[in-house]
């Protein structure tokens, strides 16, 4: 039987055309659109397998609001929409195979879709990102661990991508760069760090992209309203980079790896998609490619839907 599946895209900033193409390529699927209308007040759409999410949180890059508007989207799909299956899309996603593929796709073994890393037992993202993970934002502990992952590194340009995202990356071997990854190990221990991890409870970090069955998705947001969860995440710098993966790796599941592929980063932010990356998109495994201009005439974008999506 052919899965019912609810895209859910995560909207402030882009054109409401770029939208409305995205929708129109995911039909005859629902796209559950959480617009941020005070960032963008004009927004209509015109694709009929659109639903807009009622009382959107107000979001940002970066902000716990972000996380807080992902949950209350699921939630309210998991309240008014019939659906097997979701996965969250950025307005910048489009899909690069024909959606009767990611329909069989996830028709398989999997419950949920996503990569990451163990932020404790990879050195590299336990001194890339550890201080985001392991303390408050911009507290005292923060400003320290952020400190010592640049002693640790110093500068080393040398960076490694996977599961979505990017580290800082190299094997330091001077007497500052020990000292600092000795210290930050420390700060890895709950009772030193004043964090919720520990073996049990392990930080994971990813890409947001997720895509997981409906029992999951239920899991996920029945774990995000405990209070010490809730709370601790949103204390965070950049938190749904680790709260999403994190909230998966600790749910019962057959995992799966992850729907979408990324252009290589440029500093922080992968870089767009052009004509030149068609064949790369063509052999890539994945089912969506992130990101794509924000303009729905763009030369890859119609190449993309008429050669690979057949949309």
């Amino acid at each position: 039987m052919k899965p019912n599946i609810v895209f859910l895209v995560m909207s402030a900033v882009s054109k409401p055309e770029t939208v409305d193409q995205l929708a129109r390529a995911l039909a005859p699927h629902t796209v559950l659109v959480h617009h941020d209308f005070h960032q963008t007040p004009a927004f209509p759409l015109s694709a009929s397998n659109v639903v807009f999410v009622p009382d959107p949180k107000r979001t940002g890059w970066g902000l716990f609001s972000f996380v807080e508007g992902v949950f209350h989207s699921m939630q309210y799909a998991l309240a008014n929409l019939d659906f097997d299956y979701l996965q969250l899309l950025s307005p910048s996603c489009l899909p690069i195979k024909p959606i009767q593929k990611f329909e069989a796709h996830i028709s398989g073994r999997a419950d949920a879709h996503f990569d990451c890393v163990d932020v404790l037992r990879d050195q590299d993202a336990l001194m890339s990102i550890g201080y985001r993970a392991l303390t408050p934002d911009m507290s005292f502990r923060f400003r320290v661990a952020r400190r010592l992952s640049n002693v640790y590194f110093g500068a080393s340009l040398g960076r490694r991508e996977e599961a979505g995202i990017w580290l800082r990356s190299g094997d330091r071997r001077n007497p500052a760069s020990w000292l600092a990854l000795q210290l930050t190990k420390t700060l890895g221990q709950k009772s030193i760090g004043r964090h919720i991890f520990d073996e049990n409870f392990r930080a994971y970090y990813g890409t947001t992209w997720f895509g997981a069955r409906r029992h999951i998705v239920a899991e996920m947001v029945d774990r995000f309203q405990r209070p010490e969860i809730k709370d601790y995440f949103s204390r965070l710098c950049l938190p749904e980079e680790i709260v999403l993966p994190t909230l998966l790796m600790h749910l019962q599941l057959n995992k799966g790896p992850m729907n979408h592929c990324f252009q290589h980063f440029d500093q922080s932010h992968p870089r767009l998609f052009e004509e030149k990356d068609i064949e790369q998109l063509k052999t890539s495994p994945a089912f969506f490619g992130r990101k794509f201009p924000n303009d729905p005439a763009a030369p890859v974008r119609t190449r993309v839907l008429g050669e690979m999506v057949g949309s």
